[in-house]
């Protein structure tokens, strides 16, 4: 029997990645974990957000997982400082570089956008990869701190959620192509692209994710039936947690709660 597909965010956020995962290999379980009691993780230090890592990956690899896919921008900025510390997964993915790769492959890319957490944007996480493989890019960053919270109070497709985004992303100079950097933003993706009237390229996560998950055959996801059921962990619950988490994951699920942290 093939082995779970480990996925994990700071919150629900990364549920995003977890859908788009088991769309592309409806035959594989996942087993997710959100660390809603210490979220977000955009004001923790790289070290406090490092000891986590270390918790989570340990967590699932007890739970029959064979991959590890990090769904948090602010843990995967920090994911090398501690890769080699973590349990032996047969491969360990992060939201960024498939979003890094898949820009620096366009040759109408000139001028980028980021936005996302104060951690990821203080990074310079997604400026030194995508500079380092093209240093005639521009890039522009935005820390836009308010749109996890806005998305997970259910403020999506309203005049709210219109017009914060709308406050921040007149602060960003004129781009080719802007990048979701939190897994919470495909939720607004919409909203998003008709601020720029469909002109920019977006990019997020979820289905670059994928793709680089059906990538080389030696290391692309088995589709071997696996008949166990996927399981939803959190390290707090809560019943507007489940609520929101559907509306992340697409469908229903009931959330598990995770006495890890306590």
């Amino acid at each position: 029997m093939a082995k779970a597909i480990g996925v994990f965010d700071s919150g629900i956020g990364g549920l995003t990645v977890a859908s788009a995962i088991k769309r592309q290999f409806p035959n594989r379980k996942i087993i997710y974990f959100g660390d809603t009691v210490h979220l977000p993780y955009g004001d923790k230090s790289a070290g406090q957000i490092q000891k986590y890592i270390k918790a989570i990956s340990a967590f699932l690899f007890a739970q029959n997982c064979d991959q590890l896919v990090v769904a948090c921008n602010s843990a995967s900025s920090v994911l090398n400082e501690v890769k080699s510390n973590l349990p032996p997964f047969k491969r360990i993915l992060n939201v960024i570089d498939p979003v890094v790769d898949s820009i620096v492959n366009q040759t109408d890319i000139r001028r980028i956008g980021i936005i996302g957490t104060k951690r990821t944007i203080d990074s310079n996480v997604y400026s030194d990869r995508l500079l380092s493989q093209n240093d005639q890019l521009e890039v522009f960053q935005l820390s836009t701190p308010l749109l996890a919270p806005m998305i997970e109070e259910g403020f999506v497709h309203d005049k709210i959620a219109a017009s914060v985004i709308h406050e921040y992303l007149s602060e960003m100079p004129e781009v080719d192509a802007l990048v979701l950097g939190c897994t919470h933003y495909p939720l607004i993706r919409k909203e998003i692209d008709a601020f720029y009237k469909g002109a920019v390229k977006l990019f997020e996560a979820p289905d670059l994710i994928v793709e680089s998950m059906g990538g080389r055959s030696e290391d692309s996801v088995s589709e071997e039936p696996n008949t166990g059921d996927d399981h939803f962990y959190v390290s707090d619950y809560t019943t507007s947690f489940e609520q929101t988490a559907q509306q992340f994951f697409g469908a229903k699920i009931k959330l598990e709660k995770s006495n890890l942290f306590d």
